[in-house]
């Protein structure tokens, strides 16, 4: 038998490709990402340590989960009144939109296509959804949306339907894949006024009797447009737009665990049917809802540094290269200068010592709603140990509960959002359409959202002398106004984001 010698530096590569397969959590991990699972020490020691033997203290603890006062401003109260312009009885023809990006991004798509046919005076087709190129997830309007209620929510405005009829079933996604049509209106501007769609896509609906706008996403402005349309956008946003029966249901059982005592352990295959009884919120507990936006896009593409060495800025690095191709304007600048800027993603670490210093302590429920963390448990260890009741999808839910969702980016998504929508208090680590949605429709609810100052803890964690005492000070100071408070839409702003005044009724 022959014996095969390998040179030392040959035979450590290939148990550095072997090995791993053994141990978790490298099971599932390509060499190319190992350094994902390297997790740093932590970056604020010295705040870390002090934050874990935080006192508690009840005055705070009331003033921070305390509802937010009456701020004059309610949703417009339209049921009483007939549709702000009639419907008319011949539609123009059928308008077709192909709505990219997550979940968010398509259910602001959705709510401007409604409001496209209208000033177009169109049929909707219930919009398209492209495939997520980075999560491959397939799911399309009615996995996410319950249609019929979106139907018969909009009825009085426009025409909807599921499908085109026969005569125009020619007109899909792969049709308009290969070649130049005449039917599809490729050039609409971001945010297009309501001119621009009469006097290029009318043309097209009276030639041919249909349109496919593609791509659409921003494709409508926020400004200069009717109030009706502006009306029927937050309608479509706040009313019409409903998850799917088996998304409510499994954010309800969440929402209703959240609420009881704490449980140590998974919960069992029939919990779902044993805990969506409605309980008392003024006897129920409390919970947070933390938007942990950091997975390794957004890591890459804020070119920060987040203290995993030269091996993570090498791999962070090259990922924006192959992802970008370094058209990333934040590479230009040094960490200290993004830092200070605001321009730097919250780590589980740093938002988990913002939470603490607004007083929030270790018996806080927390449920964690992201879908993949940049380093996995290993980088979220740090924010586990301030708040050790936090809770997720995988751990409040049973793996029966989770099989309709499972690997689908979108229904993640929207369990996340449902759950967020119906929790005392929300927080984002940093901005995003899932931020910007759930602001916006907590706002037109009148929920406590805290808004992290980005540049204010940039520049607070660039002070590594800063004591506890002073960081907590600047911290609760700096976030007086940022936890709800109504803020008036400015020029540009986008209506889903800050629903007042064009949504909502001041009293």
């Amino acid at each position: 038998m022959k014996i095969l010698l390998l040179p030392g530096g040959v035979l450590a590569a290939l148990l550095l490709l072997i090995l791993p397969a053994f141990y978790t959590p490298f099971a599932h991990a390509s060499p190319s990402v190992l350094s994902e699972w390297n997790a740093p020490k932590p970056r604020h020691l010295p705040l870390l340590k002090s934050a874990l033997q935080r006192p508690t203290s009840n005055e705070k603890q009331t003033d921070l989960w305390t509802p937010l006062d009456d701020q004059g401003w309610r949703p417009c109260d339209e049921s009483s009144k007939p549709p702000l312009s009639a419907l008319p009885e011949k539609s123009e023809g059928y308008l077709q939109v192909f709505l990219d990006g997550g979940l968010n991004q398509q259910r602001m798509g959705i709510c401007d296509a409604v409001a496209v046919a209208k000033i177009l005076n169109a049929t909707l087709v219930i919009p398209h959804f492209e495939v997520n190129p980075v999560w491959q997830d397939s799911s399309s309007f009615m996995d996410i949306f319950d249609v019929d209620h979106f139907i018969n929510v909009l009825k009085d405005d426009i025409s909807i339907v599921k499908e085109l009829p026969d005569d125009f079933s020619w007109s899909t996604r792969e049709y308009y894949a290969i070649a130049i049509r005449a039917t599809r209106i490729k050039m609409a501007p971001v945010h297009a006024s309501a001119n621009w769609y009469l006097e290029n896509v009318s043309p097209v609906l009276q030639s041919y009797g249909i349109a496919a706008v593609s791509p659409f996403s921003h494709r409508l402005s926020f400004d200069n447009l009717p109030m009706d349309i502006q009306r029927l956008r937050s309608k479509v946003n706040f009313q019409a737009l409903v998850f799917v029966p088996h998304i409510r249901a499994l954010g309800d059982a969440l929402v209703s665990r959240l609420r009881q005592p704490y449980k140590n352990g998974a919960p069992g295959a029939n919990y779902l049917q044993e805990t969506t009884d409605v309980i008392d919120k003024d006897s129920a507990g409390k919970f947070v809802v933390l938007h942990l936006r950091f997975d390794k896009d957004m890591a890459a593409h804020s070119a920060c540094d987040f203290g995993g060495g030269k091996a993570e800025k090498l791999a962070l690095a090259k990922y924006r290269q192959v992802i970008w191709q370094g058209r990333v304007l934040n590479s230009q600048f040094t960490d200290e200068e993004l830092r200070s800027q605001g321009r730097c993603p919250l780590t589980p670490e740093e938002i988990g010592l913002l939470l603490a210093a607004l007083g929030f302590d270790n018996s806080t429920r927390l449920y964690l709603a992201s879908h993949k963390v940049y380093g996995g448990e290993a980088r979220i260890s740090t924010l586990r140990k301030l708040f050790p009741l936090m809770e997720d999808k995988k751990s409040l839910a049973s793996s029966e509960e989770r099989a309709q969702i499972k690997g689908k980016a979108s229904l993640l998504a929207a369990v996340d959002y449902y759950v967020g929508l119906h929790s005392d208090i929300f927080v984002s680590a940093s901005p995003g359409n899932m931020h910007n949605a759930l602001v916006g429709h907590r706002t037109y609810k009148n929920l406590k959202t805290i808004r992290p100052n980005m540049a204010l803890l940039g520049q607070l964690f660039l002070n590594k002398s800063i004591s506890w005492t002073d960081f907590q000070q600047a911290v609760v100071e700096g976030h007086e106004n940022r936890q709800g408070q109504i803020r008036l839409r400015k020029p540009k702003q986008s209506i889903y984001t800050y629903p007042a005044p064009d949504c909502m009724c001041h009293v």
